[in-house]
Parts: C-alpha cells; structure tokens; sequence
C-alpha cells in the first residue's frame, strides 16, 4: 500500500522514495511512498518528475499509485526524487476548495445538493439537484459563496473512523478510517483531494453557465486564478461583440441611408411625373417640410433634373431654404435666393444650378419663398411683366 503523503500536508511536493516494483519497459512505477496525487475524485492527477523523469500520468491499482514515465527509469535506481509540478497542484488545491465551499453553501443556504464534481483543463463543474436553478439564484449563491472566501475559514485534515463519523454534508459508503476535509463552522466532507489551508487561498469563485444532465443540473464554475482568466475573457468577447455589433450598425446605417437617398431620389422623379406644367411649361413643386436635410436635398436635385422644373423647399423648424431648377429656364439660384434672403433678413447663396440659405425668423420664410417665385416668373416672361 502507498504511503499517500499528501494526506497529511496538500503543499508536499518535493520528496524522497523508494521504488517498489516497476513494469519491464521502465516505465509503470510503484513507490514506497509518493507525493503524486492521482486521477481520482473528479480531481486531475499530478504531473511532475521522478529522479529527472517527466510523469505523465498518476493512476489508483488498488491500494498503490502507479506512476506513468515519459522514459523508462534506469533498471539499478533504486531511490528516486520526487518532484510535482507546484503550480498545478496548488491550482487543483483551489478550485477543490472551492468546490467544497461552494457545495457546502449550496447545501446549507440554498438547499441545492452536489451529486458529482469534475474537474477540468479550464473549469470545473458540480451537479446538483433539484434541476433548477434561477439566473438570479445563481447571483445570489455567487455572492455568498464569496462572501464565506473573504472571511477566510480555515480548512482542516483530519481523520476519523466511519463508525463515528458525523456530521457530513454527505455520507460516505467507504469502511474503516475516513479522510475528513473541514471548512470552519461550515462543512464536514470525506475526500482524498488536495486543499488550501483557508478559504482566503481560493480567492474567488465565478459561476459560468448551466445546463441540465438527467435529473440534475450541471454548473460551471472557475476559482482563482482561473476565475480571473475568466472574467477577462469573458471582457474580451464582449469587447470583441461590441466591437462587431458597432460593425454591422455602422453597415445597417450606411444600407439605411443609402437607401433613405435612393427612395428620395424616387420620391423626386415620381413628384415630377405627377406634376402638372404652368401656362409657360414649368413644373413647380413649392413645399414647406421639418428641415431641410440631405433626403430633401437629393428630391429637389432630382426632380430639378428634368426639362422645366424648379423647386423651392422650406424648413419650418430651422428656417432653412433650398432653391434648384433646370439650366434651361435660364435662373440663377445663387443670385436669386441671396437676393430674397437679404430682403428678409437672412443669408445664403450657391451656384447658379442650386443654392441654399436660411432666415433667423422663421416666419419671414413665406415671404422669401414668395420673392423666388415671382422672380422666378419675371424671369420666364410672365405676362403682364412691367
């Protein structure tokens, strides 16, 4: 039977021992005695060296702990050092505490019961019952269990035998002495794994997401380190999908405008098809609309486009005025809107195609856009022109 030495002390991972039996290749070893913790209680073995010799593997045969080499140890050693890889250890240290402590206030708080524990490259899951669990109970459970790390519980290894053992948050089914993990006024559970001294050790602990398994309902959870790594990860992705959402609103917005101007530029060839020419083949389309913005802007370009048109626009709201008409009724827009606008107080000017402006009183707009129109029909020659 191996002496399994870190029963007795989780942060042992530096030892002597004597070698017991060995497969022929070299490569299966049985120690006296080992700090090696195996793949047992949904916690993942330890890896490490053995006299310089990467350990790939830990595994239970019974009672033993055979150890799996990367090479073959040398045939005469009969003693080997032990070394186990600390980091690992201690990470599996924190997020086995964790479990407990998290097991222990789902127990005696939420009365949620652990039916299994595993423990993973990344995270690490418990699976509880009854099966359902709230998003806001799960926030809740979070906070309490944080709230139990930062008071800073010692944790306790201390053996009993089953007969007597009472008190635990589960009841064990092994006989004989039992191996008991102890949080201070909070939990008694029989377990082999490593453990931090005290709750404070863990950290933190971070539930993730849930999912239901039978009759139970499995919950993801990081303690630690791992928790952090978490969290920023889980900063990246939305960092990442604001990013990308900020992508496709910025695309939605360019599809909507583009397609705000081509309606606009229809909404302009339609006014002009449905409008009716003066005595003198003009087609005019005078409106007052809220502003005078860019859609407005392309309808009056477009339905200025055509043989005989002009049209004048009035924003009501910021006093705005737009004037265009076709090249061939010989007006000059710029020339004539700057004119009409200097008469009621405003100020604008353009090109002879188009021209914009506007008026600090609002109310003066009607009388600009009168000006432009009756200029509009001097120039063409309206009979009865003195």
């Amino acid at each position: 039977m191996t002496d399994r030495l870190y029963y007795q002390d989780s942060r042992l991972w530096d030892f002597q021992a004597s070698v017991v039996e060995r497969s022929a290749d070299g490569l299966r070893i049985q120690l006296d005695r080992t700090a090696f913790y195996p793949n047992s209680g949904g916690q993942p073995f330890d890896t490490g060296t053995l006299s310089g010799l990467r350990v790939v593997e830990v595994v239970e045969a019974g009672e033993d702990i055979v150890h799996v080499l990367e090479t073959p140890l040398a045939a005469e050693l009969s003693v080997v050092h032990g070394v186990v890889d600390g980091a690992r250890r201690l990470d599996h240290m924190v997020q086995h505490t964790g479990q407990h402590l998290l097991s222990a206030v789902m127990a005696e708080e939420f009365s949620l019961s652990t039916v299994s524990f595993h423990m993973g490259a990344v995270g690490s899951t418990v699976d509880v019952e009854p099966n359902r669990v709230s998003a806001s109970l799960l926030l809740e459970i979070e906070g309490r269990v944080n709230e139990r790390v930062r008071e800073n519980r010692a944790v306790q290894i201390g053996f009993e035998a089953a007969s007597g053992a009472t008190g635990l948050r589960k009841a064990s089914e092994r006989e004989g002495l039992l191996r008991i993990i102890s949080i201070e006024g909070l939990d008694r559970s029989a377990c082999g794994g490593t453990h931090v001294s005290h709750t404070g050790e863990i950290g933190l602990v971070l539930l993730g997401k849930t999912e239901k398994v039978r009759d139970a309902l499995r919950i993801e959870f990081y303690c630690g380190a791992r928790a952090l790594s978490e969290l920023r990860q889980r900063l990246d992705r939305a960092a990442e999908n604001e990013r990308s959402l900020r992508e496709r609103l910025a695309e939605a917005d360019k599809a909507r405008k583009r397609m705000s101007l081509e309606l606009a530029e229809l909404h302009g060839q339609r006014r002009y098809e449905e409008s009716k020419a003066d005595w003198s083949g003009r087609r005019v389309w005078v409106e007052t609309v809220d502003e005078i913005d860019e859609t407005s802007r392309v309808s009056a370009t477009c339905f200025a486009a055509n043989p005989g048109a002009l049209v004048v626009l009035a924003g009501r709201l910021n006093g705005g005025v737009l004037f265009t008409a076709h090249p061939e009724l010989g007006i000059d827009c710029g020339k004539q809107l700057k004119a009409a606008l200097e008469v009621a107080g405003g100020r604008g000017g353009g090109t002879a195609k188009m021209a914009q402006g506007s008026v600090a009183v609002p109310e003066k707009l009607n009388e600009v856009v009168a000006r432009l129109l009756s200029r509009g029909e001097r120039d063409e020659g309206h009979p009865g022109e003195q």
